[in-house]
């Protein structure tokens, strides 16, 4: 329907307008548009960009995978913006339908779609899963939602590795020589302090916010799919980042300072690790960090409902795929100290402790 201001859609019309946006996205003269292949972990992702300040972020931000490989998984993005001509604006919601993100979600799953609306920009990013196909539709060239300057089309890989049997997980990693842990729980529970802690006092990291988690059924495995580390400053420099290498801070929509990995410590992510144990942070301010064994229950609760919440689509799955991950691994809740430099060590003992258990 024709609003005031433009088109709106609403519950009645919105797979159409879904389906139209793909097939518009299609249709477009792909001699006008930047095309990329995004070689990542387990996926090839081609994506035509309407503008190269886009494309730059996403080459930026993306870790593409360190071996030869076949792809297990392929997709085609189209990320195009109102400021490309013959593009037009993306349609605002009607708003006085009103809004329910589980009706939307489930009116394109009904159609089989996935898709995410942001009222602020606003902006659509749709995705068709049995076609491999999906179509970013932005205000401006970089008009995607502030929290995903740090992982652009984060949604899309989502999807895709969702139709894939693979899962992106809202979680961090910390190990050593190959293996290591998933570090899981809300916003704010400790996760990115505890990664940036491990990585500039020794250990490996392959993501301290979202990371590409394979389970084939003999070994649990974290891929690394995003460059960017995000903390504040006050923890970067007591974990032991040298002012200098903080440069001219990047400042993220949450107020912490965004950096390259290799920024501040002078090697990039692992580009994978084996997961031996999911660990459960919590900010204790403890004169020495302690572990604390946890039921499988427990480990679920701590890892689906962020990882769902954030990562709209194939919900059900989501939790069945999670709770089979907290059954499968050990869980520990780990109450931090407040010296990184300890805590790095803490964990590091465990990796130890918890290779021997594996080798004896």
């Amino acid at each position: 329907m024709a609003g005031p201001s433009g088109p709106t859609v609403s519950v009645a019309c919105l797979q159409d307008y879904a389906r139209d946006r793909l097939e518009a996205a299609r249709d477009f003269p792909k001699t006008r548009l930047l095309r990329h292949v995004f070689r990542l972990p387990r996926l090839d992702m081609t994506v035509w960009f309407a503008n190269e300040r886009f494309a730059q972020l996403c080459k930026a931000r993306l870790f593409e995978r360190q071996n030869s490989e076949p792809a297990k998984a392929r997709a085609e993005i189209h990320a195009l913006d109102a400021e490309l001509e013959g593009w037009a604006p993306p349609a605002k919601w009607d708003e006085g339908a009103g809004f329910s993100s589980w009706e939307f979600d489930q009116i394109l799953a009904a159609g089989g779609l996935r898709g995410f609306y942001h009222h602020d920009a606003p902006s659509w990013q749709i995705y068709e899963p049995h076609a491999d196909v999906g179509v970013q539709c932005l205000p401006s060239a970089l008009g995607i939602p502030p929290w995903e300057l740090a992982s652009p089309l984060r949604l899309f890989l989502h999807w895709a590795y969702a139709a894939a049997g693979l899962r992106l997980t809202h979680s961090a990693t910390l190990g050593s020589e190959g293996r290591g842990v998933l570090i899981v729980g809300p916003s704010g529970s400790g996760k990115s302090a505890t990664t940036l802690a491990g990585l500039l006092n020794g250990l490996d990291s392959a993501g301290d916010d979202y990371v590409l988690v394979e389970d084939d059924g003999t070994a649990v495995t974290a891929h690394s799919l995003f460059k960017t580390l995000k903390q504040d400053s006050d923890w970067l420099l007591r974990a032991g980042a040298a002012p200098e290498a903080l440069g001219p801070a990047q400042i993220n929509w949450r107020g912490k300072i965004e950096l390259d990995a290799a920024e501040i410590t002078g090697r990039p992510l692992a580009d994978r690790m084996e997961i031996d144990a999911l660990l459960i942070p919590e900010v204790a301010r403890a004169t020495h960090t302690s572990f604390e064994k946890v039921a499988a229950q427990s480990a679920a609760l701590a890892l689906a409902p962020s990882a769902v919440f954030q990562l709209p689509g194939d919900a059900a799955e989501g939790y069945r795929f999670f709770a089979r991950l907290a059954k499968r691994l050990p869980a520990y809740r780990v109450r931090l100290s407040q010296d990184p430099a300890e805590i790095a060590a803490a964990i590091a003992s465990f990796l130890a402790r918890s290779l021997a258990c594996r080798l004896a």
